[in-house]
């Protein structure tokens, strides 16, 4: 979602005439939905306590999955849809922006 988003405020700067006449940071003008996979959250797999006692090797291999990854795959999504979030908040376009999961 937000490499299509920087892709069309690209187009729109360098005034590509297959995309219409507005400021690329009129985030008004856009209407953004972001699909995600439909992955359920893991919210409760892990909790501090348990993961302060888990070591080096805990953090790679735990309980037959890696929590490291996990945390990494799982953050990558939730910061876009923040970043967008606060975009178009910042910019007064709140209603634009709608994140599925």
């Amino acid at each position: 979602t937000l490499v299509a988003v920087s892709e069309v405020s690209s187009e729109m700067v360098q005034q590509n005439p297959d995309f219409f006449a507005v400021k690329p940071t009129d985030y008004g003008r856009f209407l953004v939905i972001s699909i995600g996979t439909g992955s359920a959250k893991d919210e409760h797999r892990y909790n501090a306590e348990s993961a302060a006692k888990w070591g080096m090797l805990g953090w790679l291999v735990n309980g037959g999955s890696s929590p490291l990854i996990d945390t990494f795959t799982q953050s990558s999504g939730d910061m876009v849809d923040f970043h967008l979030s606060v975009v178009f908040q910042a910019t007064g376009s709140e209603k634009n922006y709608l994140r599925i999961q």
